[in-house]
């Protein structure tokens, strides 16, 4: 293979989303094969995209990609990949690869952050702080004293690298673990060489049961706190709705860490007001930014994130070793690691 040309197109407004100059740096070390061309705003992508062979950006459009006639593989350093599947990428079956993974360390230990702040009222001790009033009386009676992850059951509904992360800390903290997947018949085969990529354990987390989307009313049933941690297809959308919530546990937690349009937020907010719910942890939601007239604003059984679950410092390592992975299977003429399935959509 000769000189393979690479546009990167991965500028933002925000810091974090913009990858650090050491790593390209560090590309052009690795890969003195590579003709890499950096692209800093909309403009240098829209110059340089039409001989661009690989393309490592966030969405370029259907414009863009109309007008990459080399293109053969587009990387998306997100594991979500909707706005990725344009006519241009479908029409010519141009190679997409995603990050799927990239995120899942971080979001695993968002989540169980906030179980744990919803089992131990950190959001009531904050608003005293914060108030200059602790209460301590309050942590002794009824509804305010603390309760324990230990022993309680947790589901997961989507059981990939996030699911499987969740799960295995969940397991650290004593809590029985059931998932609800796709294909719960087929056994979890990851590519070594994904897993160390992202510095992820190869060892699979011993839950107790793996259902499939037939078997949700019987995990939403079983579940002390159930945590959504699948992709936004056709079929998962608004899966969680006024009928879901009310197969759950009263007083169950709900923590979604995925994609806003999974659930039906006029549901969620209406079984939160009446308490079959007992409390939610949202990262996610059905209009981003969430609007300020929002009713989950105004509910104290509820913490709120801006879609951050997945940000951390250690974001760009990974991508970047997940990527580098990539190239080396490129130029060995290998199967390349987290291919998307157009079709499927993930």
């Amino acid at each position: 293979m000769g000189v393979r040309r690479l546009l990167l197109g991965l500028f933002h407004a925000s810091e974090a989303w913009t990858i650090p100059d050491e790593e390209v740096e560090r590309l052009r070390l690795d890969f003195p094969d590579l003709e890499i061309t950096r692209a800093r705003s909309k403009e240098n992508l829209e110059a340089a995209i039409p001989e661009a062979e690989i393309l490592f950006s966030w969405a370029p459009g259907e414009a863009n990609v109309a007008r990459a006639r080399n293109l053969r593989w587009l990387h998306a350093p997100a594991a979500g990949i909707g706005a990725y599947l344009t006519p241009s990428v479908t029409k010519r079956k141009i190679l997409l690869t995603n990050s799927r993974g990239v995120h899942a360390v971080p979001i695993a230990e968002h989540t169980l952050g906030v179980l744990v702040a919803l089992a131990r009222q950190l959001r009531t001790a904050i608003a005293d702080q914060i108030q200059d009033g602790m209460d301590r009386e309050r942590w002794f009676e009824g509804p305010g004293r603390p309760r324990e992850l230990y022993g309680r059951t947790l589901g997961l509904f989507g059981y990939g690298a996030i699911g499987r992360e969740v799960a295995r800390r969940a397991l650290a903290f004593g809590m029985r673990v059931i998932a609800v997947r796709r294909h719960p018949e087929r056994p979890s085969a990851w590519e070594p060489d994904l897993l160390r990529a992202l510095g992820l354990p190869e060892e699979e987390p011993r839950i107790d049961a793996v259902m499939g989307p037939g078997d949700l009313d019987r995990m939403l049933e079983a579940s002390d706190a159930v945590v959504v941690a699948a992709a936004l297809t056709p079929e998962t959308q608004g899966v969680f709705d006024a009928a879901a919530f009310g197969r759950m546990k009263r007083g169950a937690w709900f923590v979604n860490v995925a994609r806003g349009k999974i659930v039906r937020e006029r549901d969620l907010v209406a079984a939160l007001r009446m308490g079959s719910i007992g409390a939610a942890a949202l990262d996610v939601f059905e209009t981003e930014p969430l609007p300020r007239e929002s009713e989950l604003y105004t509910l104290d059984n509820v913490i709120l994130t801006p879609h951050i679950s997945g940000n951390s410092i250690g974001f760009w390592p990974r991508a970047m070793a997940l990527f580098r992975a990539n190239l080396r299977r490129d130029a060995a003429g290998l199967p390349l690691l987290n291919q998307v399935d157009i079709e499927r959509g993930y």
